[in-house]
């Protein structure tokens, strides 16, 4: 008989498996199990070591990459001191810690999640030893210690009861059903070890009674530890943002080398110095990396983090706001997250009709249902489940009294997920009843009378679940006096059947509008419920997640689930299956792991411990906030503070406007990349001065193009979000369209604009061809000034034409863009001081220039903006 079997055992053989007696271990055979099995602890994976997480972070391709940048002005200044290089490297420095410090922070998540797993464990608990009573650290249990449990105890381990006292225990952390369970010491022939009644489960908690039980399982062997340690396993994939920004950076990173080592060689074959070789290699580095972009990225993804906490959808990880917006399935639960998790008693039926029973019969099925229930609370307000509350607020409307009702029940039954089914004895009036009420399924074995009563009950359930409703079969019998402490398969026998109870829980008003926007947005949406089938299918008819006409096969149980092969499901799941119902919170992981399977990007929902290791493996985990549990909101990126599935859909509309501007200021960055490279390739293959010097390209980089590209990360969604079809893992940040719009389009009109205002300003200024001026002349400092300003310039027409795809950029939102506006007043301020501000030109190498020549540099904005709307119209 192996461990999984423990809960099949008669108690005697209980003892005789795990070496234990009813006294107790004694203390030196508790020591030796403890240095073999070790302490009943959660220990994170070694691989999770801080310093291991940290190191990581400054190893990735953007921070390597800003680190070359900064090494490469610390080479420059060098070559060129007092240039002001060794500044900028430091600042570079500077956003590569920042970066890595804050993903460092976002790493160390699934470390809180251990660490809020193991705080539900307790401290010490009672235990026998050597038939000694004491408490004992929890730490220092093991298999085979005896534990005295109590009504407010937290099982510290799992463990077999040998004697149980009226036990009911809270399995919600692992279970994630708020219903108590009734636990007994009897062994059961048959079910799943998580479910066995005979059982108590680390993590949960002790509600009413006492017991004794054994220990068979501690630490990770536990079913909590289990789930904790595969809640910290599971490796999340990275986001698609992730991996197209590493894919962007590596192309750029092997354009710059290229080009950088490429002309360096050139420049040797012509017989320049190598010193000047080398300055000439930095600048087509430093102008093919895009500084700028990590930290413009960064901030526009907490902004949109800002923005979806206002949505009531609270972001953890900054990828997962684009992840959101890219997601091609969504795995979502029913109570709560698609209804009002609300329940309320909408009818009381007669078994064989489903037609409304008359007032005296509907009292009597409504006494028997509370009987059966488990109140709290005063006349006014009541507290307990909401099956519970719904049953004797509807008693309470036809002048009954439930909590007086309630105070007349000697003995309770409580539901739990096996028996899906609650029961209590009512002493009232000198009589004694057995009342009952559960799952149809469950409680029609135990009915007496005709079996036609019992299959015109089937069809009404049918026909009743088919329209969205809850149905709750109540049946009572007459006891004699010695009948109260009968065991419960003895009061079962022989029920008599009331009717059923019809329970709606109202689906949310704005979720059908909210499905219609992820069908328009192409995104999948699967409904995961414990609910009954036909419930669960109407319910997803009502929201729109299945069509009426579906086949039955759209719909797949739990336990067809746990019988279906990852593969089949994923071929299932392709051919339609939509809805999952009577599933348990473990099969998430297989729901997951097949539409993974099948190359989607999925988002789960989730609220209860065990969901932990769903919300880790999908793409995006999604926790409730109002309703969930600490660990599944540890586990999760993005928590629904409301739990309202519309605002999953508010928050994949901002995602997408996300990743749509990312696309934005990422075009309008490369654009200025152009005319920063063409000065090099000129000077290195003319015989003409150098256009513009590195620093300067690190001013556009760093100073200039920040803020306006801040800019265009903040607009907001253009109404077209979600009518595009969903990305998912193809989409792509950095494709041939854009790096043609960026590089030969835009980036080359402002090259060569950039270009002919320099050679302009030499002109004017008398210089001949082939003349190399030094930079101390006043002639080349005013063109390289015109230069740079041109480029500033033609950059504010790109900003506005890059607001939009198809639109010019021109409409009143463009002035309540408060980056917008700061950001060309800072590149007109930049350009005045560049040109007329003495300390900020000697910095920059530059000088003034003829009034005119400004005039005219500054007709490259409206030059590009033009262009630029004459592709849009022609495209």
């Amino acid at each position: 008989m192996t461990q999984r079997q423990i809960h099949n055992l008669a108690v005697a053989e209980v003892w005789s498996l795990l070496r234990s007696r009813p006294e107790g271990l004694r203390p030196e055979e508790a020591a030796r199990r403890l240095l073999e099995i070790g302490p009943n602890t959660l220990r994170a994976p070694r691989r999770l070591v801080w310093l291991r997480i940290l190191v990581a972070q400054f190893a990735n391709l953007f921070s390597l990459l800003l680190d070359v940048s900064a090494v490469l002005c610390f080479v420059a200044d060098h070559m060129q001191p007092g240039g002001g290089m060794a500044f900028l490297g430091w600042a570079l420095v500077a956003v590569a810690v920042l970066n890595g410090l804050f993903t460092f922070a976002q790493a160390m998540r699934a470390e809180r999640a251990m660490r809020a797993l193991q705080s539900m464990l307790p401290a010490r608990i009672v235990a026998r030893r050597g038939g000694v009573e004491a408490e004992v650290p929890v730490a220092e249990l093991v298999p085979g210690d005896v534990l005295l449990l109590s009504e407010g105890n937290r099982v510290p381990a799992d463990a077999r009861l040998v004697e149980s006292r009226d036990l009911l225990a809270n399995n919600a952390p692992l279970t994630g059903e708020s219903r108590h369970a009734s636990l007994d010491a009897a062994g059961v022939p048959r079910g799943r070890l998580a479910d066995a009644p005979n059982l108590v489960h680390a993590g949960c908690s002790i509600v009413r009674g006492s017991g004794t039980a054994v220990v068979y399982a501690t630490g990770g062997r536990t079913e909590f530890g289990k789930i904790a340690t595969l809640s910290v396993e599971v490796r999340r994939p990275p986001t698609p943002l992730e991996r197209e920004v590493t894919r962007t950076v590596r192309i750029l990173t092997i354009v710059a080398v290229a080009m950088g080592v490429g002309f360096f060689a050139y420049g040797l074959v012509l017989g320049r110095p190598v010193w000047v070789n080398v300055v000439f290699m930095l600048g087509i580095i430093v102008a093919n990396v895009p500084e700028g972009l990590l930290p413009t990225l960064t901030l526009a993804l907490a902004m949109g983090g800002l923005r979806l906490a206002r949505k009531n959808v609270l972001v953890k990880s900054l990828n997962a706001v684009e992840a959101l917006g890219s997601v091609e399935v969504i795995c979502t639960d029913k109570t709560g997250t698609l209804t009002k998790n609300e329940l309320a008693v909408t009818g009381v039926v007669d078994a064989e009709r489903g037609l409304p029973l008359d007032p005296p019969a509907r009292r009597t099925l409504l006494e028997v249902a509370v009987a059966a229930s488990e109140l709290h609370g005063t006349a006014r307000a009541l507290t307990g489940d909401p099956l519970d509350v719904a049953a004797a607020e509807s008693l309470r409307e036809l002048g009954g009294d439930a909590l007086a009702l309630s105070r007349d029940v000697v003995r309770h039954i409580a539901f739990d997920v096996q028996r899906r089914r609650a029961a209590g004895v009512l002493a009232h009036a000198g009589r004694l009843r057995f009342a009952i009420k559960g799952a149809w399924e469950v409680v029609r074995p135990h009915l007496g009378g005709s079996p036609e009563v019992v299959r015109a009950g089937d069809e009404t359930v049918r026909r009743l679940a088919s329209h969205g409703l809850r149905i709750i079969a109540v049946a009572s019998r007459r006891l004699g006096a010695d009948e109260a402490d009968a065991p419960e398969a003895v009061l079962e026998r022989g029920l008599e059947l009331h009717g059923f109870l019809c329970l709606s829980d109202p689906l949310r008003p704005e979720v059908p509008a909210a499905l219609a926007r992820c069908h328009a947005a192409g995104i999948r949406v699967i409904l995961v419920t414990g609910d009954h089938p036909d419930t669960a299918r109407a319910i997803a008819e009502r929201a729109g997640i299945v069509a009426p006409d579906a086949p039955p096969t759209a719909v797949v149980t739990g336990d067809a689930l746990e019988a279906l092969p990852e593969a089949e499901l994923a071929r299932q799941l392709g051919a339609g299956v939509t809805v999952f119902a009577r599933t348990t919170p473990e099969q998430k992981l297989k729901i997951v792991s097949a539409v993974k399977r099948m190359g989607l990007l999925v988002a789960m929902t989730g609220d209860g411990v065990n969901d932990a290791p769903a919300l880790r493996a999908a793409d995006v985990g999604i926790a409730m906030g109002a309703t969930g549990t600490d660990v599944a909101r540890e586990a999760a990126q993005i928590v629904l503070l409301d739990d309202n599935f519309a605002s999953i859909v508010l928050g994949v509309e901002e995602g997408r406007t996300v990743f749509a501007n990312i696309r934005k200021f990422t075009s309008y960055v490369l654009a200025s990349n152009v005319p920063e490279i063409l000065p090099f390739l000129a000077y290195v293959a003319l015989p003409v001065p150098l256009g513009l010097t590195v620093l300067q390209i690190l001013c556009i980089d760093l100073g200039t193009d920040m803020v306006p590209a801040i800019g265009l990360g903040q607009e907001p969604p253009d109404g077209e979000a979600m009518k595009r079809p969903a990305r998912g893992r193809k989409g792509r940040l950095l494709d041939r369209k854009l790096l043609v719009r960026s590089y030969l389009f835009l980036g080359l009109l402002e090259a060569v604009w950039a270009m002919f205002m320099f050679f302009l300003a030499l002109h004017v200024g008398g210089w001949r061809w082939g003349d190399l001026p030094p930079a101390s002349d006043p002639m080349y400092q005013a063109a390289t000034g015109i230069t740079l300003v041109s480029v500033v310039f033609a950059q504010i027409g790109n900003l506005v034409g890059r607001r939009y795809e198809k639109r010019s950029g021109l409409d009143r939102a463009l002035l309540k863009n408060p980056f917008f506006v700061a950001g060309v007043a800072l590149e007109l301020a930049f350009a005045f001081a560049a040109l007329y501000v003495p300390p900020v030109a000697r910095a920059l190498g530059t000088g003034p220039a003829a009034p005119w020549l400004v005039a005219l540099a500054a007709l490259g904005a409206p030059l590009v903006f033009g262009a630029d709307w004459l592709r849009k119209r022609l495209a």
